[in-house]
């Protein structure tokens, strides 16, 4: 089996789980977990994402386990306190337990292990729970955000400050962060499923510390979330049908629609025509936001990025069946918060200004909220790949990029991970950040000397020519095997 996550620790697991006959579904599930646990700030456990299935012989589909608005039944006002962050070239945003809506990453990763997996749902949560419980090192992806963001939003909340400072230092890369109850926590979603987090005794008791601290998630909040299954967005290029996140998420259209007209270019290889196509979908993008995630709006989306309907981690997994599954989970920023007991560190996913372009005060309790992730399959006959990427805004050129570099150019899967990449920061007056080696010109570029962590992390598995592969983008610290 191919895969491929952020640390080697997760591929570690992979591996552990794929040694006592793991599907690519059980292999995902693991890495996904153990990825959310130990990239805090980065990423978290109580975070929501999407998983891509191509299983070989069926339709795709994606597992949509996003975050959701809170607020059902509650009456009062969120607490929440704006920060301004130097990361990224400047961040605002809202944290605090009025910043987290409904997670989905449990349920999500609860209901690919009953379709797809083979492993119990316990056994994982206790291989997960047995490498994370008694603590992980810091790594060096959450410690370049946390340089940024610590004192703002994680050294607040007795159990972030314990965790991930010594006194008022933050720790270093490699020292170890221990979140308390963090292991008895996910045994107990082990031993109960992931329902319990839902409708059962640990929701109740999440629900009532975060309440008495000014959250707005409500029993009835966790009690109606539900998984959604849908079937993903659909493009043949050359030989290959890639699939991605369809919507509400706003990920998949931007990613397949920049490919789709880079290949309807003179030059689908152009760095020009790769600069053209995705400020032309990042534009169509910014129209959609500005007018709310209507389905008219998704419609028109849709229409004019060529297609039919029909802070972050993302891991990789294929088999030698062909069976390929790729997940994307994000937290936001990180709320800094952590219900007493649980060890399990929140998303900000409320806090997210620039995902909610009307304002919080437009959001509807139980509306899933707007995401830019993508992860992706692709196959042509017995060929296939899962790939995804962090990122924000900058999944769609990372992906996008890679996808076209890989089904157009001949590159190796790795190769096409490592090709230089540009992304569109601004439309109107254009400006362009892209990494030295690329062929453009013009005013307004800022170039990067090296690969930079800035353009994502693309993490890919695939069966390609009857060969396992597996790539970790050189960008971020992560890791790639084949077992």
């Amino acid at each position: 089996m191919a895969l491929a996550a952020p640390s080697r620790l997760a591929t570690f697991a992979g591996s552990e789980v794929v040694g006592v006959g793991g599907t690519a579904a059980d292999a995902a599930i693991a890495m996904a977990l153990i990825a959310m646990c130990t990239e805090p700030g980065v990423c978290a456990p109580g975070a929501g994402g999407y998983v891509t299935v191509d299983a070989g012989d069926g339709a795709p589909v994606v597992v949509d386990g996003y975050m959701a608005v809170p607020g059902m039944g509650f009456e009062g006002e969120p607490v929440s306190t704006r920060v301004s962050m130097a990361y990224g070239g400047g961040v605002i945003t809202d944290v605090g337990p009025g910043s987290i809506a409904v997670p989905g990453s449990f349920a999500a990763l609860g209901l690919v292990s009953q379709r797809y997996g083979k492993l119990p749902w316990k056994e994982l949560l206790y291989l997960v729970a047995d490498l994370v419980g008694r603590g992980f090192p810091l790594s060096q992806a959450c410690r370049t955000y946390l340089v940024d963001s610590g004192t703002l939003i994680f050294d607040k909340d007795p159990a972030t400050r314990s965790a991930l400072f010594d006194g008022d230092r933050l720790k270093e890369v490699g020292e170890l962060v221990v979140f308390e109850g963090m292991g008895d926590t996910l045994r107990q979603i082990g031993e109960e499923g992931s329902s319990t987090f839902y409708q059962g005794d640990l929701g109740a008791s999440i629900v009532a510390d975060l309440a008495a601290r000014g959250s707005s998630l409500t029993r009835k909040d966790l009690a109606s979330y539900r998984t959604e299954v849908r079937r993903p967005l659909e493009l043949m290029v050359s030989g290959w049908q890639i699939v991605s996140n369809p919507p509400p998420a706003i990920g998949g259209i931007a990613v397949l629609g920049a490919v789709q007209k880079m290949v309807e270019s003179a030059d689908p290889l152009d760095a020009e025509v790769w600069l053209s196509s995705m400020a032309e979908v990042l534009g169509h993008r910014d129209e959609f936001e500005t007018g709310g995630a209507t389905q008219a709006g998704i419609g028109e989306f849709l229409e004019r990025a060529g297609l039919r309907a029909p802070s972050t981690i993302t891991v990789s997994a294929v088999d030698g069946e062909g069976i390929a599954v790729a997940a994307t989970f994000s937290a936001g920023y990180g709320s800094g918060v952590v219900p007493a007991g649980t060890g399990l560190l929140m998303n900000n996913s409320i806090g997210e200004i620039e995902l909610i372009p009307g304002g919080a005060g437009s959001l509807v309790p139980g509306q899933r909220m707007m995401s830019n992730m993508a992860p992706t399959t692709a196959r042509s006959g017995d060929n296939v790949i899962s790939i995804g990427s962090p990122g924000a805004d900058r999944i769609t050129s990372a992906l996008a990029i890679t996808l076209v570099r890989f089904l157009c150019s001949g590159d190796t899967l790795s190769a096409a991970i490592e090709h230089p990449r540009l992304h569109p920061e601004s439309l109107e007056p254009l400006g362009i950040a892209a990494e030295i080696g690329l062929d453009l010109h013009g005013a307004g570029i800022r170039w990067y000397a090296e690969r930079h962590m800035y353009f994502g992390g693309v993490n890919a598995a695939g069966l390609v020519a009857g060969t396992l592969v597996a790539h970790a983008d050189s960008r971020r610290v992560g890791s790639a095997v084949v077992v």
